[in-house]
């Protein structure tokens, strides 16, 4: 009789646990995925939602109505679509950057977004390392693998297992904890309305006057250039995701969707540092492949903006605030000649020329030493 009664006890907490739990992690919301409801002092503060790219932004391009689209890798995350808005008037634009994404995973979330959304305009951030055949970051590809089958079917992408799930349940202890003694909880994340990335914990970094431009740059160059690891890693230009950056641009014109495709403006550390790695080769392979199917802006070598290191938060990523001005230059504005050497429009006559004067800017670039640090 006791054991049936244990037993019954025992099933009763089985059942129990796991819905307290889930209800929990709906109700904290700590990635910010439902927002159910948002309560000061409980919830209000969250971690970061960008390790959740593919739930969060499908969720948004279906939800909510958009005429643009900024396409690519996180460099473009940092667009303010708000500028684009000035330019393209006839509806909102929605920014579905992916971070460390190839041209395949760029080409199924486009598709994806059109299923729901009537767009008109695209703006396409291309970007050299989303070619790389070899690109193989565990985190983001996980991320997309287990959503893949619901972005290509173009289905609605639930959040069930994300909310019943341990690791949430802990997120969601610390989301409360922080909120409840008021303590800081500052990360990085996209907005809800229009998807742009915002650094916040380096705008609070920066604010407080504990934001090392020098350190942020060298962590940088090793995220990308590291041997072994680095996004660069066995870099092997893939003719593969060439044509589905080609399939883009062809529905775009196939579809009357005005197209603008331009290269992120890495930093001079950056541009240089491609050099030194023994890349520069398939970098300049990438931008001639590329000009075969679209003319390009192309914002990388030295430059106003891109040698100036106050522009950026590391070696890759734009502050918000320059958005304007690589707007101007895509929108051709007259008020833009104020950074004249910033951009070039790359086209099949001159994209040689462009090249071999990128070839003169470059400066000897001391990667090892940067490497080797710990």
């Amino acid at each position: 009789m006791k054991k049936q009664k244990w037993l019954k006890h025992w099933f009763i907490l089985t059942l129990f646990i796991p819905i307290v739990i889930t209800s929990i992690n709906y109700l904290i919301d700590p990635f910010g995925l439902n927002h159910l409801v948002t309560i000061e002092g409980i919830n209000k503060n969250k971690k970061t939602n960008t390790g959740y790219t593919y739930r969060f932004k499908t969720a948004i391009v279906r939800d909510k109505e958009f005429k643009t689209l900024l396409l690519g890798s996180s460099r473009i995350g940092v667009m303010d679509p708000n500028v684009v808005n000035q330019y393209l008037t006839t509806g909102k634009a929605f920014n579905f950057s992916v971070p460390a994404s190839t041209v395949e995973i760029q080409h199924k979330v486009f598709l994806y977004t059109l299923q729901y959304n009537h767009i008109e305009n695209l703006i396409y951030g291309i970007d050299f390392l989303s070619f790389n055949q070899n690109l193989t970051l565990e985190k983001n590809f996980k991320s997309f693998s287990a959503l893949k089958e619901e972005i290509e079917k173009k289905e609605r992408i639930f959040n069930h297992n994300v909310y019943f799930n341990l690791e949430t349940f802990q997120s969601s202890l610390l989301v409360l904890f922080k909120n409840l003694f008021n303590q800081p909880l500052v990360e990085e994340k996209y907005l809800m309305e229009n998807g742009m990335r915002e650094y916040s914990n380096y705008r609070y970094d920066l604010k407080n006057g504990t934001f090392d431009m020098n350190k942020s740059i060298e962590k940088s160059i090793k995220l990308y250039f590291e041997p072994k690891k680095g996004i660069y890693k066995d870099y092997q230009f893939s003719k593969e995701y060439l044509k589905y950056f080609k399939k883009t641009i062809e529905y775009c014109h196939e579809h009357n969707i005005k197209v603008w495709v331009y290269i992120p403006p890495i930093s001079s550390d950056h541009f240089d540092a491609l050099l030194a790695a023994g890349y520069f080769d398939k970098f300049e392979t990438f931008k001639k492949e590329l000009v075969k199917i679209s003319n390009f802006i192309d914002f990388t070598g030295h430059n106003s903006i891109t040698s100036n290191r106050d522009n950026y938060w590391d070696s890759s990523h734009l502050k918000t605030k320059i958005t304007s001005t690589v707007m101007k230059k895509i929108f051709n504005d007259p008020k833009e000649g104020e950074f004249s050497d910033f951009g070039i429009m790359v086209n099949k006559k001159n994209i040689t020329e462009h090249l071999k004067n990128l070839r003169e800017e470059l400066v000897e670039y001391n990667l090892t030493k940067i490497i080797s640090k710990n």
